[in-house]
């Protein structure tokens, strides 16, 4: 639960950062990130471990139409900005990885 927050948190900055405004709302980025990493885990769990990217690429594509449905941007700077959602998201993975 803690990392479904800190993950809405991360999203709304960058959403906040790239639209210029204010943070969108918990709602919606909660919406947003579990539009993200539901297909994506999904995804993930039946090919294998090597094609991960195929995963991440789904999901990126789906938080992009979460993000323009919930926030009102354009589906491309909706996909950018789940793009570099998900590699916050992989750098924070190996981050974690590399301090066990």
């Amino acid at each position: 639960m803690l990392g479904l927050l800190i993950s809405a948190g991360v999203l709304g900055l960058i959403i906040s950062l790239m639209e210029e405004g204010d943070f969108p709302g918990w709602t919606p980025m909660i919406i947003c990130v579990l539009a993200a990493l539901v297909p994506s885990t999904l995804i993930n769990a039946f090919i294998p471990a090597g094609l991960f990217f195929i995963g991440l690429i789904v999901g990126a594509v789906c938080c992009g139409v979460a993000i323009s449905a919930t926030c009102g941007m354009t589906v491309q700077r909706a996909c950018i900005a789940a793009g570099v959602f998900f590699v916050f998201q992989i750098a924070l993975g190996f981050a974690l990885a590399a301090f066990m």
